[in-house]
């Protein structure tokens, strides 16, 4: 069965967004969509998203879905203007409760924390299987990165997240909240056990010196060649990847993105002075 699949590369967050659609009942979905976010000014803007709904349109495709393949900590959500312009569905991993109640205290809103089940209009199960028209599309889950992460596979494409970057990269970092590196060991594994020449479509690349340019897509052939799986068993890779962890930064969208994402990129309401605020955790250290 035909499939169309389009991606876009969010320069400022390194991220690919994609246009997945079945031009036989020109239906689509948005996978990953990204709203322009410019933390220092407070700023929002909608110029990537509108060239992806713009493309959508010029091919005559309705939106009828945005997935998203987990909540991203490195950039805002663009799912809720979407569905606000299409009446798009959205749906994420259920663990994404998991994800919401870990965060909670972090953040300490109260009343005005997200409720993930009315943010979001489908909670999947792992392994449950939703329709573009006559496409397929099965849900997978792969925690490790996150609790909420799920791959979206459309026979031979998945759509991995964060779970895998481009095998001269790595793998996602786990010690976010409810990351888990033996449980992204077992879903990187379930991803590589898949047919050779399936294309795992990436939610991320950062070009190297030797490779300037970005990628969307790598096979599991090539997939496994990962330098940060090479050589490594199950108990290998969690020391080396919980060694790694704990010599990276937090991302610099992590507090916006996370409390915007868990309400599906909804920004939170106007208080009485008509402007919208996010709050920032702030703690000393020594």
């Amino acid at each position: 069965m035909q499939k169309q699949i389009t991606p876009f590369y969010h320069a400022p967050t390194n991220s690919w967004s994609y246009l997945l659609a079945d031009p036989a009942s020109k239906v689509c979905a948005l996978i990953d969509p990204v709203l322009d976010f410019e933390p220092g000014a407070g700023t929002v803007q909608h110029d990537f998203i509108t060239l992806m709904l713009n493309a959508a349109a010029e091919a005559g495709l309705q939106v009828a879905w945005v997935l998203e393949t987990h909540i991203h900590a490195d950039h805002v959500s663009a799912a809720d203007f979407v569905r606000q312009q299409t009446g798009a569905q959205i749906g994420i991993g259920r663990g994404v409760e998991q994800v919401s109640a870990l965060f909670t205290p972090i953040f300490n809103l109260g009343e005005q924390h997200p409720n993930v089940r009315v943010a979001f209009d489908r909670l999947f199960e792992p392994g449950e299987t939703l329709f573009l028209g006559e496409l397929a599309v099965t849900v997978r889950a792969t925690p490790g990165h996150t609790p909420a992460c799920v791959a979206y596979q459309v026979e031979d494409a998945v759509f991995v997240g964060d779970t895998l970057f481009m095998p001269d990269y790595g793998t996602a970092r786990a010690d976010f909240p409810g990351g888990d590196a033996q449980q992204l060991f077992e879903s990187i594994t379930q991803l590589l056990a898949l047919p050779d020449a399936t294309v795992l479509y990436l939610c991320h690349d950062y070009p190297t010196a030797d490779r300037t340019a970005p990628c969307h897509a790598v096979t599991v052939s090539d997939q496994r060649a990962n330098l940060q799986l090479l050589d490594r068993d199950a108990a290998a890779f969690v020391a080396f990847r919980r060694a790694r962890d704990a010599q990276l930064s937090a991302p610099r969208l992590l507090y916006p993105a996370i409390q915007i994402n868990l309400a599906a990129g909804r920004l939170p309401n106007p208080e009485g002075n008509g402007q919208r605020y996010l709050k920032l955790p702030v703690r000393e250290t020594a």
